[in-house]
């Protein structure tokens, strides 16, 4: 029984992630009605924040409790592809023609920078000599990272301001959203508890992924990108079929880049500021640059499936984009199990 509990803990607090995330998506929806906030920006700012707070939680109790640096860096980059991953589920739930073909055109610029700033964080799996200096016990690979993304998020803003006519115009009801009817500061509080809800949950995650390595004998690099992920990954599965059952598909995609800017440019930094025995680089395993290599790829992917915006589904249930989704998941899958370390 005792070797059934970890999968117990991590079923629970997944279930709570999935709970407190549809409060998380309709109190966020609400907040950007009532400030006026542009809807491409609150998916990748609030919400996008809100359903990364897993990855954060589990983060920081992998590496500040558990000392177990490859099972927080295999969270960040497992969950950046499994919210890729998550575009081929929006691509069958969307009937009749390719999800990515009715996507704003402006979402390019959020999936290129997404590209960027997992690009230089991929740099610092590479080893490289000079980078190993540290401010404190922080990396500068991290402040460096951390500064890029706070840049990110002040152009997304900028340019949100120009994508009026570029996106989707959904007005929510309060039938699909009571949430609406209450204050501001009812909202902000809600998605607060929410939020509380949702790190406390990514801390039992991390504690029973570690668990689980330990009892699996599995590598705890293949356990963070695999199990942790697929876990601190629901808040981002259900908040974007949300948006897409409101029509707001564009909401829904700006959310998952999004997250993958917040986990690359905020959660690492986190990481490595709760860790004491020096920099994350310097103790992380080279397994995790496939698999940010591999998570560029996707977004590649994504970015020119944007820009060619195929108007049916060339496999009828799914788009080819949605197939070589799979292909890059499965690829990664296979190699991280096989390289733990």
């Amino acid at each position: 029984m005792t070797a059934f509990l970890p999968w117990l803990q991590l079923i629970g607090a997944a279930a709570a992630i999935l709970y407190a995330s549809t409060y998380l998506v309709k109190s966020a929806d609400s907040i950007s009605l009532k400030t006026g906030l542009d809807r491409s920006f609150v998916g990748v700012l609030l919400l996008a924040t809100a359903t990364s707070l897993p990855e954060l939680g589990t983060g920081i109790n992998a590496v500040a409790s558990l000392g177990a640096v490859d099972l927080a860096v295999g969270d960040v980059f497992g969950s950046n592809i499994f919210n890729l991953l998550i575009i081929t589920v929006l691509d069958v739930y969307w009937r009749g023609q390719s999800f990515l073909g009715i996507i704003p055109k402006s979402v390019w610029f959020i999936a290129v920078l997404s590209i960027l700033l997992i690009f230089v964080a991929a740099i610092g799996l590479l080893k490289i000599s000079f980078l190993d200096i540290s401010i404190g016990h922080i990396g500068l690979l991290s402040y460096l990272i951390f500064a890029l993304f706070l840049v990110v998020m002040f152009m997304i803003f900028r340019q949100s301001k120009t994508n009026n006519n570029d996106t989707s115009d959904v007005t929510i009801s309060e039938t699909e959203n009571p949430l609406i009817k209450q204050s501001l500061r009812r909202n902000f509080l809600i998605y607060g508890l929410s939020a509380v809800v949702v790190i406390i949950s990514g801390v039992f995650l991390s504690i029973a992924g570690k668990e689980i390595a330990e009892l699996m004998k599995w590598g705890e690099s293949f356990v963070g990108t695999q199990l942790l992920a697929l876990s601190t990954s629901l808040p981002e599965l259900a908040t974007s079929i949300a948006a897409v059952r409101m029509r707001t598909p564009d909401l829904a995609i700006s959310n998952l880049l999004g997250s993958n800017l917040f986990n690359t440019g905020f959660v690492l930094f986190i990481d490595d500021g709760v860790y004491f025995n020096g920099s994350i680089w310097n103790d992380i395993s080279n397994a995790h640059f496939v698999s940010a290599m591999v998570a560029i790829f996707m977004t590649l992917i994504v970015l020119v499936t944007v820009f060619m915006r195929p108007k049916r589904k060339m496999l009828k249930v799914v788009g080819i984009e949605s197939v070589l989704l799979v292909i890059c998941y499965i690829f990664v899958s296979i190699y991280i199990f096989q390289n733990p370390h």
